[in-house]
């Protein structure tokens, strides 16, 4: 068996997240946000070994929307590709802006507010994984991530220590984050339905639906 040839940009793609998420967890656990990085960038190398921009977006996916860094120095250090999907997967308020004309409501805001804007850019977000012309690694890295979130939620549900109270740490609580996850499910299954982090992703949120009531 020829070995593979190692992935272009790994490296100093790997040395870039720890730079800027090296101390972050994920949300209510001290558990280092790096693994969630780490679940997806693996999906997407087990399933697409040789889509190097694709894994090395899998790793990066996060590091616009949650650190300073910008689109702009993102494709200056790793390419347009991998930028592009990383923006094709991010919350984007100034492109949201743009996109239908109304402001972000200034902080503080109210909880109503602040359920109103997480809808909002949802949809937004959404509108970036909808419809027959969507690159299918944009799908592919959609679907890594929305898995990774999942199988940490199922973990956490199936954990007597937290149960339920896992959907306490999500700004909109269970019915939203689930319809969240059976849309962008509904996305990827339409857009790439035979591959199988499609399949893992439609496995990964009937189980997670299934421990939810309601």
């Amino acid at each position: 068996m020829t070995p593979f040839a190692p992935i272009r940009k790994w490296p100093e793609a790997v040395a870039f997240v720890v730079e800027h998420h090296g101390d972050d967890f994920r949300k209510g656990t001290r558990v280092p946000y790096l693994t969630h990085l780490m679940a997806v960038a693996e999906t997407l190398a087990s399933a697409y070994p040789e889509r190097d921009a694709l894994i090395v977006a899998g790793l990066l996916h996060d590091v616009v929307e949650d650190t300073e860094v910008t689109f702009e120095g993102l494709e200056a250090r790793f390419g347009p590709e991998v930028a592009a999907l990383v923006r094709a997967v991010s919350k984007d308020d100034e492109a949201m802006v743009a996109a239908d004309g109304r402001p972000v409501p200034p902080k503080p805001r109210s909880p109503q507010d602040e359920r109103a804007l997480w809808r909002r850019r949802r949809e937004f977000m959404l509108a970036h994984v909808r419809g027959p012309d969507v690159p299918a690694d944009v799908l592919r890295l959609k679907a890594a991530d929305a898995l990774a979130n999942l199988t940490s939620i199922a973990r956490d549900l199936a954990n007597p220590a937290v149960g339920e109270g896992v959907w306490e740490r999500f700004k909109v609580g269970r019915g939203e984050s689930l319809w969240f996850y059976r849309e962008v499910t509904a996305a990827v299954e339409a857009g790439i339905g035979g591959e199988p982090p499609a399949a893992a992703l439609r496995r990964a949120l009937a189980a997670v639906s299934a421990e939810a009531p309601g």
